[in-house]
């Protein structure tokens, strides 16, 4: 396999996960130009050495290019941007207030990732990835 295989950017996701599943399926509707791929891909890992397998289990990465990652609340930003139909408002958070409404955004979704793992809804968030 080559690198090929993967096109960028490139959002890592659990597929075992609710919650990551339907961000993904919503993401995938409003931006046709990210790629995914599930924790689970093995060769990603391989191909990838500079990722750590726990890191994204815990936080959302993605990879921008072969060399450069983003992660947590920096995928918003970069989603924001990223994405045509909400490219066109992201001015709108583009200061110390949009700032606070994306962390905010955040920190609630990691909220909901807690609730998951607590009532074991997630089989690979059980295991402690």
């Amino acid at each position: 396999m080559t690198l090929m295989k993967y096109q960028f950017p490139l959002v890592i996701f659990d597929p075992e996960c609710p919650l990551c599943l339907r961000f993904k399926q919503g993401l995938e509707l409003m931006n046709r130009n990210i790629s995914f791929v599930p924790l689970s891909d093995e060769f990603l890992f391989t191909t990838f050495p500079h990722l750590n397998r726990t890191e994204c289990a815990n936080e959302i990465h993605l990879l921008v290019n072969e060399t450069q990652v983003i992660k947590g609340k920096e995928v918003v930003d970069y989603l924001l941007e990223s994405t045509p139909m909400v490219s066109k408002l992201a001015w709108l958070l583009d200061n110390p207030a949009g700032d606070k409404v994306k962390s905010y955004f955040y920190d609630k979704v990691e909220e909901l990732r807690t609730i998951v793992k607590e009532k074991q809804s997630c089989p690979s968030c059980r295991q402690g990835h």
